[in-house]
């Protein structure tokens, strides 16, 4: 991992035109998915990149702590958001201990572009409910033409312009390159020739009925909901209508969530628990919880009760806006549940995670000593262990620990 370091240096590249237009679709479509702190950023960076075309400048980035106010933490979590919506690429090199950058700026989507876009109308809709999208999608809204009743009047090129194309001029061959309207693919990650392999070879649908719009609302709903492409090409097939040869994108976002496949559900937590003895019953238990989706570590603690959709997005809740991995956030689960007589009350299972997360606690075993910590403010422990030995007398016996293990 490489830390960002004040001292380092910074250069800024255009890689799209930027209009007015981009910088209202920057504050209100994706400044409520990525903050104003990332979004103060980019505005700083393109600023940079104006001055750098008159000096030709390489910056510090103490300059981008004066210019936004953020300190280096701030600074480097601002722009991994940039970076992780599509807004700016980052090339790194060192030299002397030095870190030298390279920031691309690459335009935001048009607002047809966002809206089409299911993923980012997705985050959209998840922080500032569907109601004021709606109104956002209104005030984008191509206005409503009748042309009843009009004819076309308008000048051809050819009608005004007599272009002399035995001129030289028109000859030269063009070597300079303007500015584009660039954006990054937020999909780059979908494996595409997977899933149109999987559909052919398992479901017999022809890769000829996906056009590069369906591959790429369906490349989408991968990210969105974190289902893989063998999985996303089942549920492609089971509403596929073989009768249209096509699949209805609702139908398929509605299987998706059916799923309940999302990413902080599916993933597995990096974790320092390599050193635990699994044989015991408290490294049985933090290996069960660094292993398992949060999902099914939920449903295995009500005995194979299927989750509610509420404790769903709970559950989302905490991956996306406490950036807790999925053994952490069994941990809390397992914390609050205990607490709780086996319920989960939203309000106080945000409460400790947001304790958790200022701590920046990535493993079970750190996440399991500082709760049991909260709850004993007035000892002391000398030894991890022993802050976390308590952790195992739960409610798991080891006979149901081996059976959910070995599935």
């Amino acid at each position: 991992m490489i830390i960002l370091k004040k001292e380092d240096y910074y250069e800024v590249y255009l890689k799209s035109i930027v209009s007015s237009v981009d910088r209202d679709v920057l504050t209100l479509l994706y400044q409520p998915i990525i903050g104003s702190s990332a979004s103060s950023l980019y505005l700083t960076l393109y600023n940079s990149f104006k001055q750098s075309k008159a000096n030709d400048s390489i910056y510090n980035h103490e300059d981008l702590i004066a210019f936004t106010g953020l300190n280096i933490t701030e600074l480097s979590n601002a722009r991994s958001k940039l970076e992780a919506i599509g807004l700016i690429k980052t090339y790194y090199k060192e030299d002397n201990n030095i870190g030298y950058y390279k920031y691309l700026i690459y335009a935001p989507k048009t607002p047809r572009e966002f809206f089409d876009d299911i993923l980012l109308k997705g985050l959209l809709i998840e922080r500032i409910g569907e109601k004021k999208v709606q109104s956002l999608v209104r005030r984008y809204k191509e206005k409503k033409l009748d042309l009843n009743e009009f004819v076309e009047i308008t000048s051809s090129f050819k009608d005004i312009f007599k272009p002399d194309f035995d001129n030289e001029c028109y000859l030269m061959e063009n070597s300079d390159k303007g500015f584009a309207r660039k954006n990054i693919s937020l999909n780059k990650d979908f494996d595409r020739a997977l899933f149109i392999s999987t559909l052919e070879n398992n479901y017999g649908i022809s890769k000829a009925v996906l056009n590069e719009d369906i591959l790429n609302d369906i490349a989408g709903l991968s990210l969105l909901y974190g289902v893989n492409e063998v999985t996303l090409a089942d549920i492609y097939a089971r509403s596929y209508d073989s009768e249209t040869k096509s699949s209805s994108l609702d139908k398929i976002k509605d299987l998706c969530i059916k799923e309940k496949d999302f990413i902080c559900l599916r993933g597995h937590s990096e974790n320092n628990n390599s050193y635990i003895d699994t044989n015991t019953k408290l490294g049985k238990k933090i290996n069960l919880m660094s292993n398992t989706s949060a999902l099914d570590y939920l449903k295995f603690k009500q005995k194979g009760t299927a989750v509610s959709s509420s404790d769903i997005k709970l559950i989302d809740e905490l991956y996306s806006s406490y950036n807790l991995n999925p053994g952490v956030i069994n941990c809390i689960i397992d914390y609050c549940l205990e607490k709780n007589n086996g319920k989960l009350f939203p309000n106080y299972v945000t409460k400790v995670a947001s304790s958790v997360a200022r701590k920046e606690i990535k493993d079970v075993l750190s996440c399991m000593e500082f709760l049991k910590n909260s709850n004993r403010t007035n000892k002391k422990n000398n030894v991890k262990e022993e802050k976390v030995e308590e952790s195992a007398k739960e409610d798991i016996s080891n006979d149901e620990l081996e059976a959910f293990i070995n599935g």
